[in-house]
């Protein structure tokens, strides 16, 4: 790719940054644009089954160590500032990825109890969660758009005065663990057919979205509304085209790759135990033999 292009869609500004190699190796330094968030992903599996081995120890105390955990989050969400991602080493986002984990805890946790105790949800208990929903969703939009209930409550957020990431983690986490006890209609609009295609080609929107929001015609847009449905639609037909014709035979391929080893697996599984049966049925007969050259040979 010529440097212009790199520039363009990846940010590089001299042409001795860019590194193939490093670059497709999620080196630390080499996260240009878009590709910042994967090395964190992978760093984030190492941090992950501590995690889990401290919960499983902890055992029905369990949530004991979730208390100094969301103090932590939440700090970490109010008080750290994330603007220069691209930059940014995992302990920036580790509270995201931590909340993440912890709700996935909690609704483990509280599905096993509901299903050990036979506890059934009641009208109460419902209007609760409900209340405690809207609050969530009330905040999580409040924060996006830095207004909302803030103004409405007077108390206005302060005008930033450079982009950085909002603090969404702890009430979108929780909004999915109440989604998965009891579902309401928040629930039908995740699943409405629109947003399950959009997470289809979400992986493709990711990859490529760079190469349509930084293309000169659009960047020239002056009006926003035309800009932003340029964008959406054209950012959508291309991800379409690259997932059907690369990623959906990618995962085709992968399954019947998969489900070959798995019959290659269970062949060889079987196949050992059946020698070892004619190995055995040969050693019985060989045995059988010398017995009765043995007793031929005998003087009675």
């Amino acid at each position: 790719m010529p440097f212009e292009y790199k520039n363009r869609y990846y940010r590089i500004t001299k042409p001795e940054d860019f590194n193939l190699f490093q670059t497709l190796t999620f080196h630390p330094e080499h996260r240009h644009y878009i590709l910042w968030t994967l090395p964190l992903e992978i760093a984030y599996y190492f941090v992950l089954p501590g995690f889990v081995l401290v919960a499983l120890k902890l055992g029905r105390f369990w949530w004991v160590m979730f208390i100094p955990l969301y103090a932590w989050v939440i700090h970490g969400g109010l008080y750290t500032i994330r603007d220069n991602f691209h930059r940014q080493p995992l302990s920036k986002h580790l509270p995201t990825f931590v909340a993440g984990s912890m709700a996935a805890v909690i609704f483990v946790k509280l599905e096993a109890w509901v299903k050990s105790t036979g506890f059934k949800f009641g009208t109460l208990h419902i209007v609760g969660l409900r209340v405690v929903e809207t609050a969530l969703i009330a905040v999580y939009l409040s924060v996006v758009f830095r207004g909302l209930f803030f103004n409405w409550l007077g108390v206005p957020l302060p005008r930033p005065t450079r982009y950085s990431m909002p603090f969404t983690s702890v009430n979108l986490s929780l909004l999915f663990v109440v989604e998965m006890i009891q579902p309401s209609s928040v629930s039908l609009i995740f699943e409405w057919a629109g947003l399950r295609y959009l997470g289809k080609i979400s992986f493709s929107v990711y990859v490529l979205h760079v190469f349509v929001v930084f293309t000169p015609p659009i960047q020239e847009q002056t009006n926003y509304y035309d800009k932003m449905f340029a964008v959406f639609g054209l950012v959508v037909l291309l991800a379409t085209a690259s997932y059907y014709l690369i990623e959906y035979p990618s995962q085709l391929l992968v399954q019947r790759l998969a489900s070959r080893f798995a019959e290659q697996a269970a062949w060889e599984h079987q196949r050992i135990p059946n020698e070892g049966d004619t190995d055995s049925g040969e050693l019985d007969a060989a045995r059988s033999s010398v017995d009765l050259l043995v007793n031929h040979n005998k003087p009675w």
